[in-house]
């Protein structure tokens, strides 16, 4: 399989979910792969005339897409929801799917419209020698949504990328020293876990192990490990009554306050305001 993980998506059940989320909110979604191809879902200006015709231009075409790979390249880089406005002046929506820190995946809707008009995109769309006064009616016929509407619609999402992966829609395979190193990790979580106790649990070399952690889930070793700790202790949180001290020794932090400060950095929030 080499340094990769293989990801095999069960895209007829993603395409039913996907349909579900276009007809409760008028919007069209799709799901990308890691390396930002297509998987599943609607196609983006699949019935928009307005996108439909930018992007019948070459330069629109190209704008378009090079939109799209930025706004993803953002996505990946802070592996948190980003949105911004496309050439046309909608706007567009992405939301990585993360699996133990490794995103697997992208969740992107969109184009909606806001309130702000579309005097602003007269420049645009005459640059792309369109019929400014066609394109305005095409522009009128794309339903408006407000701040909080697109809001709600981000958080639905976020709620549809946990449920693919909590059905399983998505299955993960890892080579044989990846697999005992995820594991091996996971089981000693609230102990002082060392790459060289990793290296010797799995028989590969410090440097392999460093090269297939960060082919697999972009982050170094330490950065995995982290993310995995924060997980268990919001298991914790949610399910018992324990002090942030105690939750602390339990996820393998040397301190309640780099516990907390891990977790702020990660999450966005303290462990008690969570």
């Amino acid at each position: 399989m080499g340094d990769r993980m293989i990801i095999h998506y069960d895209v007829d059940k993603i395409n039913a979910l996907l349909e579900d989320f276009y007809k409760a909110t008028g919007v069209n979604i799709v799901l990308m792969k890691p390396d930002f191809s297509y998987v599943a879902g609607r196609e983006h200006r699949e019935d928009n005339n307005y996108c439909h015709m930018i992007q019948s231009t070459k330069t629109g075409a190209k704008d378009c897409k090079c939109s799209d790979e930025l706004l993803l390249r953002e996505c990946r880089d802070s592996k948190k929801m980003q949105m911004c406005k496309c050439p046309g002046g909608l706007w567009v929506v992405a939301k990585p799917l993360l699996y133990h820190d490794a995103i697997v995946g992208y969740i992107v809707f969109g184009e909606m419209k806001d309130d702000s008009g579309f005097s602003g995109q007269r420049d645009y769309i005459e640059s792309l020698g369109l019929d400014v006064s066609l394109m305005e009616q095409h522009y009128a016929e794309i339903a408006p949504f407000e701040a909080d509407r697109i809001k709600s619609i981000a958080k639905i999402a976020g709620m549809l990328a946990s449920y693919i992966l909590l059905q399983n829609m998505l299955k993960l395979d890892f080579d044989k020293h990846m697999e005992k190193a995820v594991a091996f990790i996971n089981d000693n979580l609230a102990e002082e876990l060392s790459i060289e106790e990793i290296t010797r649990h799995v028989h590969i070399s410090k440097s392999v192990l460093y090269k297939r952690f960060r082919a697999n889930f972009q982050c170094t070793i330490s950065e995995y490990i982290n993310a995995r700790r924060i997980e268990k202790a919001v298991e914790l949180l949610a399910n018992s009554d324990l002090s942030i001290e105690e939750i602390s020794k339990k996820t393998g932090f040397t301190s309640a306050s780099y516990f907390s400060k891990t977790f702020k950095k990660l999450k966005g929030i303290s462990p008690l305001q969570y």
